[in-house]
């Protein structure tokens, strides 16, 4: 199996198979589920494609959504990553680099432009969307629904790939690797197999609609290929070397090193113990 993580419902590719949390109906190659609990077999990818998705994860699960995408890769099985690239949208916002964020504006029309270079490059880092819902402390009040909630640079990816049982973790060009497939940049399905931003002015240009409204999403073609924003994307490629299962011993979470463990700080109240259970939500 070749898989797509995260890929949605509006993309498709001979020989690959897709998991995405919007897909309503499982079918032979469309399979609707959560990162954090892949409902496929151990050892059955031989090769994983996630691109733009994990940003989206709260990186408190980071470490248990790539040990999940490591159990389900056979073993010598190459993982390709896509995410934003926090060093270079850093380093933008520190010069002020006004040329770098027009392109950026032009590979994705969503970034907010109203806070100036602190409100772009933290667009990359918090973002709107509907993938992780947030609600005041007593869990009774609706705040806001967001898409992106971390950011990583090349040394973050690497060492978390490692503590996941990867191997071989390397920094690649955009549609370069040694897998064909992932030489095709994303593109509409349809159209010639060249890299083109997918923003507003393209969609209108070819006739395409792309927009959400009303709650829904309308859209009226779909896409393929794979690599995509290469001015704005970290491209990570990691072989899996063997499976380390997360346990409270590694778990990160509960480093010494690290704060994460005050998150779960909440679950220890009563009075929010009680609002959980009540809501029927795991602690």
């Amino acid at each position: 199996m070749k898989l797509n993580l995260g890929a949605g419902p509006n993309w498709e590719c001979d020989g690959w198979s897709i998991l995405d949390h919007k897909i309503k109906k499982n079918s032979k190659t469309r399979i609707a589920g959560d990162l954090n609990d892949i409902k496929i077999k151990k050892n059955s990818c031989s090769t994983v494609f996630i691109s733009h998705t994990l940003e989206h994860i709260p990186h408190i699960q980071i470490q248990r959504v790539l040990s999940e995408i490591n159990r389900v890769m056979k073993v010598g099985a190459t993982l390709r990553i896509l995410v934003p690239n926090l060093e270079v949208i850093a380093n933008a916002y520190v010069k002020k680099d006004k040329n770098f964020f027009k392109k950026a504006i032009d590979e994705d029309h969503s970034i907010r432009t109203d806070l100036g270079f602190g409100g772009m490059m933290m667009n990359f880092i918090v973002s709107p969307g509907q993938d992780t819902t947030l609600v005041n402390r007593n869990l009774n009040k609706f705040i806001a629904g967001y898409a992106h909630l971390y950011a990583y640079d090349f040394y973050m990816m690497k060492r978390l790939l490692q503590i996941a049982g990867f191997s071989n973790i390397k920094k690649k060009n955009f549609c370069s690797s040694k897998i064909n497939d992932y030489r095709i940049p994303c593109h509409v399905l349809g159209m010639k197999p060249k890299y083109q931003n997918l923003n507003n002015k393209f969609y209108k240009k070819n006739n395409l609609i792309h927009e959400y409204k009303n709650g829904k999403y309308n859209i009226n073609f779909k896409f393929t290929g794979f690599d995509k924003d290469p001015l704005t994307s970290l491209i990570v490629e990691a072989t899996k070397k063997k499976y380390i299962k997360v346990t409270k011993s590694n778990d990160i979470n509960y480093s010494n090193k690290n704060y994460n463990r005050y998150a779960f700080a909440l679950t220890k109240s009563p009075e929010i113990k009680k609002i959980l259970r009540k809501k029927k939500i795991k602690l």
